[in-house]
């Protein structure tokens, strides 16, 4: 663990009147084998943030917030971030996330209760270089097991942002929860309605993204899973919950095997481009963010002989291999219709793609004698002839094309 510490951390630990502790996810990372591209520094102490804060400041390290209700600091360091806690516990009442009031305290196991899995309340005396395992979380990693560090029914009641962190670390991680964690968590799946939009949003982003943290495959596969399994989807997406069990199982698989890219349209595919519009329009995703996922489905959903495939392919080719990629995810790994192979003939044959691959340009129209306003229109249609047959991509042949399409418009 010592060898992973920053060395103006050590500097910190050293430096300051009381114990300084690493906690969380980069100690059980370190016990756990698992090596993150970036690691969170989570760091913690018996002391109160303002008598932290002056220790850090006089040894360079730069505060870039404080939250004196919770004792917490952000801090930076030579391009290394970390997030500072006093020793707390937590109370809890009522809707949402945070915690109603706080009290500091200088128990190290008071401090881990509040948190929420064992497996991130194992700390390690950065001076001393050694862990302290207030909650048995050492061993709870080494059987890749998720306890909560209360009672599961509190612990997912008080906050219900926990139960995306489960399926978030099962997928990530690879842990699995007991029955009884499972059965907390369903006891108060209904809490997450009174969460904000954006909270929820930034945590699934995590479960759809959950194999890339550590390279462990089919992460976001096992933490939908667990979402579905304490009843968590039919909150954060009821309209796919709607459609059955079965139809949610088809769209976790999807989800699961497919591209990063593609992860959210393959879990809303069911409900078509609309219906996954309206889904989505909950969470603060952006207008574009929102249409595109919707047109992906509606595109994928494409069926059509070899000449509506080619002018399919390149009307739609600035998303072509995403289109592809959704269709390999819904219908199967070796299925995306035909596209690939309808494509590879066009590039065999020289058949442009886009209207930067035709052999002609707006103003080669225009001084042929094609109106300015109709060059666009008629650059789209030159592009779609040569869909059909990628021989004709010659400028003289283009020209001729252009003149006969503009005669007859």
């Amino acid at each position: 663990m010592q060898t992973l510490i920053p060395q103006k951390l050590k500097e910190l630990a050293a430096a300051c009147p009381f114990k300084l502790y690493a906690v969380g996810g980069a100690v059980r990372d370190h016990i756990a084998g698992l090596r993150a591209k970036h690691i969170d520094w989570d760091i913690c102490a018996p002391a109160l943030c303002e008598d932290f804060g002056k220790v850090a400041r006089a040894l360079g390290f730069e505060l870039t917030a404080g939250y004196a209700s919770t004792g917490s600091l952000k801090l930076r360091c030579e391009n290394v971030s970390y997030e500072f806690t006093s020793f707390r516990t937590d109370e809890y009442g009522g809707e949402g996330h945070a915690p109603s009031s706080v009290c500091f305290t200088d128990d190290i196991c008071a401090d881990a209760r509040r948190r929420d899995f064992t497996c991130n309340a194992v700390y390690y005396n950065i001076y001393a270089g050694q862990f302290v395992d207030p909650l048995g979380g050492i061993a709870d990693i080494a059987a890749s097991r998720l306890v909560p560090c209360a009672p599961p029914k509190k612990l997912f009641c008080e906050d219900a942002v926990r139960i995306l962190r489960l399926a978030r670390f099962c997928g990530e991680l690879g842990f699995a929860p007991d029955g009884a964690c499972i059965e907390g968590a369903r006891s108060a799946a209904d809490r997450l309605s009174g969460i904000a939009p954006a909270i929820l949003w930034r945590e699934l982003c995590g479960i759809l993204h959950a194999d890339e943290k550590y390279g462990l495959n089919g992460g976001c596969g096992r933490a939908l899973r667990v979402l579905n399994a304490v009843g968590a989807l039919n909150f954060l997406f009821p309209d796919l919950a709607t459609l059955g069990e079965e139809c949610v199982e088809r769209a976790i698989c999807a989800a699961g095997r497919a591209d990063k890219e593609v992860r959210l349209p393959a879990l809303m595919f069911a409900l078509g481009g609309d219906g996954a519009a309206w889904e989505l329009k909950r969470y603060p995703l952006s207008k574009s963010e929102i249409a595109r996922c919707a047109r992906l489905i509606e595109l994928a959903h494409f069926e059509g002989d070899e000449e509506q495939t080619r002018l399919f392919i390149v009307r739609n080719y600035d998303c072509f291999g995403e289109v592809c990629a959704l269709r390999r995810a819904v219908y199967g790994r070796d299925s995306d219709g035909g596209l690939t192979a309808t494509l590879n003939a066009m590039k065999k044959e020289g058949a442009p793609l886009a209207l930067s691959r035709l052999n002609v340009r707006g103003d080669e129209l225009i001084a042929a004698g094609v109106p300015p306003r109709a060059a666009g229109k008629t650059l789209a249609y030159l592009l779609e002839r040569c869909a059909l047959d990628g021989a004709l991509n010659k400028k003289g042949t283009l020209l001729d094309i252009a003149k006969e399409y503009c005669s007859g418009n």
